[in-house]
């Protein structure tokens, strides 16, 4: 079918974040073999390096350029989005599930009177129509939902779906637009980015990482795979459960509302598997779950499994480890 797709890329702090890759490299194959454009629009000022970073993966690239969009603010992405859509006539309008993306795209959405679908983890035309693959009762089922026919569809997409290699294709189709605000009609003001205290530990960049689940019990136990992370070598991470009962900061988070993590080996301990965890880990080399329940959906997605309980088996790992050394 014939039709474009717009990406509305992400940056922060001088980078393109990944989820964007993912979505041009992912989406780009998908437009593709269904005969779709794929263009994209960035919002930013003087970042002429990610125009030229962005345009050879794209039919076109549209760069909006004013002081305003220096970071996101609803209201400034919204007013400048709008015309740009209505001119452009994209079928598809796809963002990452991302903070950004949740808050933007039931805005677009509600502003244009179009569909809006959320977190979406593939899609597809049938029969004309839209369909995309959703997660239900926190990953325990996938379901398909067809949209109602529309001119556009607002689409989030989760982070770890696709790959983020994209294929360069050597042409740089740029158009760029100069958008002119009335801040005086906005109710929102960018003040400042309020970043989290840094611990000194980044587990994104581990080379061996250490994860544990709310099967550990409680604070005092932790110390059973901090004695593991220390003899590999490896940072430890938690799952959200762990985070939010403050045995660990906030920073050791992995998955999908915390870091995305890519070591060479990732232990999970004690950790059930839920998607929202998987999608953070999934992309490790190597995968090592330890789990009582044989049944837990963290088996799913690693390549080696041990059944029983972490308290006999982390130990045992962990004097073998050093017996080595």
């Amino acid at each position: 079918m014939d039709g474009k797709i717009l990406v509305v890329i992400e940056h922060r702090e001088n980078e393109i974040r990944e989820i964007s890759w993912e979505l041009l490299s992912g989406i780009g194959r998908w437009a593709e073999s269904h005969k779709m454009e794929l263009e994209g629009v960035l919002l930013g000022y003087n970042q002429e390096e990610f125009v030229d970073e962005l345009a050879g993966s794209l039919s076109k690239l549209y760069y909006i350029e004013d002081k305003s969009l220096i970071v996101y603010t609803w209201e400034y992405y919204l007013n400048a989005l709008i015309p740009l859509i209505k001119k452009v006539g994209p079928q598809l309008i796809i963002l990452g599930h991302t903070s950004m993306g949740m808050d933007l795209g039931p805005r677009l959405s509600a502003s244009m009177g179009s569909p809006y679908l959320p977190d979406c983890l593939d899609l597809e035309f049938n029969e004309g129509g839209l369909v995309v693959i959703r997660e239900l009762f926190g990953g325990k089922l996938n379901c398909k939902v067809k949209a109602i026919p529309s001119e556009h569809y607002f689409l989030t997409l989760r982070s770890g779906i696709f790959n983020p290699g994209v294929e360069r294709k050597g042409r740089k189709q740029v158009e760029k637009i100069a958008h002119k605000f009335d801040p005086e009609k906005f109710t929102t003001k960018f003040l400042e980015l309020i970043k989290p205290p840094q611990e000194g530990v980044d587990i994104s960049k581990a080379d061996i990482v250490i994860g544990v689940g709310r099967g550990i019990g409680d604070k005092d136990k932790l110390k059973v795979v901090e004695e593991l992370a220390e003899a590999t070598g490896g940072a430890l991470a938690a799952t959200r459960p762990v985070i939010d009962n403050g045995w660990l900061s906030g920073e050791r988070q992995v998955g999908q509302s915390g870091k995305t993590v890519k070591p060479k080996l990732y232990i999970a301990c004690g950790i059930s598997g839920a998607s929202q965890h998987n999608i953070g880990v999934k992309k490790s080399e190597t995968i090592v779950a330890i789990n009582v329940d044989p049944r837990a959906p963290i088996y799913r997605i690693a390549h080696y499994g041990i059944v029983g309980d972490l308290f006999e088996i982390v130990p045992a790992i962990t004097a073998k480890i050093r017996s080595m050394k």
